[in-house]
């Protein structure tokens, strides 16, 4: 197995703090939308739900796989990353096209 570089090691951690940032950014703007204060779609609650089960089983294949064929640690960490990523990505483009909602202030 090879041993991975520093750049593939900074590779990973960037890859992570960029999971991490869309997360935090989908559950912004979902907290948001429970408040009221963002436009979220109409079954956007129970989608959230939904959506953890295939996309940590992908995770898990995909890393599982990696480790199978004598991958680096690096290498599992990162296809473990990439699923979730993806479907975070675009999760919070499709949440952040939205916007806020129009705020409607009794007299």
């Amino acid at each position: 197995m090879k041993h991975p570089s520093p750049a593939d090691i900074a590779t990973l951690w960037v890859s992570y703090a960029t999971l991490i940032t869309e997360a935090h950014s989908v559950v912004a703007y979902r907290l948001m939308g429970m408040g009221g204060a963002w436009s979220v779609p109409r079954g956007e609650n129970h989608a959230m739900l939904r959506e953890k089960g295939p996309a940590f089983t992908e995770a898990m294949v995909a890393s599982t796989m990696t480790a199978i064929e004598g991958g680096a640690p690096d290498k599992i960490m990162a296809a473990a990353i990439k699923p979730l990523s993806k479907k975070a990505r675009s999760n919070r483009k499709r949440l952040a096209r939205r916007g806020p909602t129009t705020l409607r202030l009794s007299k």
